[in-house]
């Protein structure tokens, strides 16, 4: 099975996902999501590219700030037969960012022209531009138009869970599983293989 990985914005090709859907045995095109830039319209063209030049793929899988830009790629080829897993995916994420920082933070950020991020595990900060965060506004929350699964964490403290409940209203080709995990996942990825196969005959919410 040919799928695509598009990693959130503070991971890397060598996601602990991507060697899980590979020690399942699918072909894993790991997307290197910061190659055009950090903001989400440039991440969105990452993907867009793996599908138009690299596809056809069976399952589209993104996590996070990747799952966001999974989701607006598909959005943007309504016409094409895409399968989406997402994983915890960052719905929103406009709104988000204003609540993480508040509002002295946002109006400092705009003052200043740049903000500093001190990714956990990172040897360097990442200095973003405010336009960072302007260019998410139109593309926090993506129409679901393809077969597509959700998995998310109850105890995600980093993308609500509610967030994923609004994006699938009025949704039946989706279907959110709610697991007993937090934003990575790591405790939920056996449930991967479930989620693909659920897309792939065609996912619905369960009545």
């Amino acid at each position: 099975m040919r799928v695509t990985f598009a990693h959130g914005l503070w991971s890397t090709t060598e996601s602990s996902k991507a060697d899980h859907m590979r020690s399942l045995g699918w072909d894993v095109m790991a997307l290197d999501m910061r190659a055009q830039g950090w903001n989400q319209q440039q991440q969105t063209q990452v993907v867009l590219d793996a599908i138009d030049k690299h596809g056809p793929f069976d399952l589209l899988v993104g996590s996070s700030f990747g799952g966001l830009a999974t989701a607006n790629a598909a959005a943007q080829r309504p016409d094409l037969d895409l399968k989406l897993v997402l994983l915890a995916p960052a719905f929103g994420y406009h709104d988000l960012i204003h609540e993480q920082l508040g509002s002295e933070g946002m109006e400092a950020w705009k003052t200043k022209g740049t903000h500093t991020f001190e990714p956990h595990g990172w040897d360097e900060p990442v200095v973003l531009p405010y336009g960072f965060v302007e260019d998410a506004a139109s593309v926090s929350w993506p129409e679901l138009l393809h077969p597509t699964a959700i998995l998310h964490g109850i105890k995600d403290d980093v993308v609500p869970l509610a967030n994923s409940q609004r994006a699938i209203e009025g949704r039946s080709n989706v279907h959110l599983e709610v697991v007993d995990d937090d934003h990575r996942l790591h405790g939920s990825l056996d449930r991967l293989a479930d989620m693909a196969a659920l897309v792939l005959d065609g996912a619905s919410n369960p009545p």
